[in-house]
């Protein structure tokens, strides 16, 4: 799905931005509502325009939507990432400035760049850092990792030695799983309780 939100904003030099959630299926009809969509345009700063939204669980992209300059937010999990990545490589091949956010990311921000042609990769939420980035790359000023908050380092040793970060608001460093929010917002494939490879999580 492809839309643009609102009345129309003036935009810079008809740059235009375009926000995709990646899937290799287009079911043709919503699966899950990918929410950070519509939370990361409402975020958006007016400047920049009314972003493009692309659901590709309902239709695949348009890469000849995409031009020279455009900025491209790209929000994967562990299960999209590779379809992401494939998009985030298109989309550099055509001249877009590529950013990466999501669950993914925040746990494996290096992958993005080695596998997917980033540009910079925002950590945590989103929406704090979104406008910043965008801003930042129009000054020449931008940043290779953005750091969106919510994420309060607790490290967690796997039996293979894997170190997971989770983030914990409740203040209490001994009780790291007691917000569901934000075990929400950091596990990959479901949580703590996901078949994860014991060689880490990264994918392959």
């Amino acid at each position: 799905m492809r839309e643009s939100l609102g009345s129309p904003k003036k935009r810079i030099n008809n740059l235009r931005v375009h926000l995709i959630n990646p899937s290799d299926t287009a079911f043709g009809t919503a699966v899950i509502t990918p929410r950070w969509l519509f939370v990361l345009a409402a975020a958006t700063p007016d400047e920049f325009g009314d972003p493009v939204l692309c659901d590709e669980t309902l239709e695949p992209l348009d890469v000849a939507t995409i031009a020279a300059g455009d900025i491209v937010g790209i929000g994967i999990h562990t299960g999209n990432a590779l379809r992401g990545y494939a998009i985030g490589r298109l989309m550099k091949e055509r001249g877009a400035f590529v950013v990466f956010g999501g669950v993914h990311p925040t746990l494996c921000p290096e992958e993005a760049f080695e596998r997917g042609a980033a540009d910079c990769a925002i950590r945590g939420d989103g929406d704090i850092a979104w406008g910043q980035a965008l801003r930042d790359h129009l000054r020449g000023a931008g940043r290779r990792v953005y750091e969106g908050g919510g994420l309060m380092p607790i490290s967690l040793k796997w039996p293979a030695g894997i170190c997971w970060t989770r983030p914990n608001t409740c203040g209490d460093r001994s009780k790291p799983f007691a917000d569901a929010r934000n075990i929400a917002r950091s596990a990959p494939c479901g949580g703590p309780t996901a078949n994860v490879r014991a060689e880490g999580l990264r994918t392959r």
